[in-house]
């Protein structure tokens, strides 16, 4: 029996980041689950956004992925660190890490990443709201190695996000709270990782620190040329090939 496939966006994004990546997976024969994190609506995410948790995130996740016998769980940039906060509290077939925030225990910020970002994390109060890129910063920090002349109508989709979470994910081992941190051990399923040397926002010196951190038990995959946008990037279909031949060579589920 094939494992119900859970996708889990990640931030300022909504489930329809996946829409290219959905009829391959179902056409496969594959039940796929593209959620919404909770806040995360077409119209109203400044508001419902601000000072949202990122436990309240990761519980939402849980409560998706519960019903299902040993699903798999396909996370994009925070969505692959939900995923493995997730997995924690969930008997998992394997989980799937595109372009992976990282866990608490691996310090997350970079230079590269600050054009982007700081004018944000600047501002006094930001864990009590809500922010939004603009143009020029999801250019930069995501879109960096799409097509120009496809990025507009990605900037688009792009919604709010809180800025709680944002300070929870970003400052690793200084969110004293610990929210971002995983217990690898409780991890007991297989991992894949796909990450951009290119990649801004996760930059691939995080991405490498991550895989080792896991060691052997993750299946840690670089992709030359590709920023954080593996999702829609030239060559994703080979992305989503590659993803399909890892968790087809899972053990099966029970019926």
């Amino acid at each position: 029996m094939k494992p119900t496939l859970i996708f889990i966006h990640g931030m300022w994004s909504r489930h329809n980041v996946w829409n290219e990546w959905l009829p391959v997976f179902r056409e496969q024969g594959y039940e796929c689950v593209a959620m919404d994190l909770p806040g995360h609506s077409e119209h109203g995410s400044d508001q419902q956004l601000a000072g949202v948790q990122l436990q309240t995130y990761v519980d939402a996740v849980v409560n998706v992925a519960k019903p299902y016998p040993r699903p798999v769980l396909i996370g994009h940039s925070l969505g692959g660190l939900l995923a493995q906060l997730a997995a924690q509290h969930l008997d998992l077939s394997g989980v799937v890490m595109v372009n992976s925030a990282a866990p608490g225990q691996v310090f997350p910020l970079r230079a590269v990443m600050l054009p982007g970002l700081v004018r944000h994390f600047a501002k006094w109060g930001l864990w009590k709201r809500s922010f939004r890129l603009s143009e020029w910063e999801a250019n930069y920090l995501v879109f960096n190695r799409v097509a120009p002349e496809q990025r507009a109508a990605l900037h688009k989709l792009l919604i709010a996000e809180s800025g709680r979470v944002a300070y929870a994910v970003g400052y690793g081992r200084l969110n004293l709270a610990g929210s971002n941190r995983v217990d690898r051990d409780k991890l007991r399923c297989p991992i894949l990782a796909l990450a951009g040397d290119s990649d801004r926002i996760i930059p691939v010196g995080v991405s490498r620190r991550v895989a080792t951190w896991y060691g052997p038990r993750m299946d840690y995959r670089e992709f030359a040329g590709h920023g954080h946008w593996l999702l829609g990037e030239v060559g994703w279909q080979q992305r989503v090939e590659a993803v399909s031949q890892w968790i087809a060579a899972l053990k099966p589920s029970e019926e």
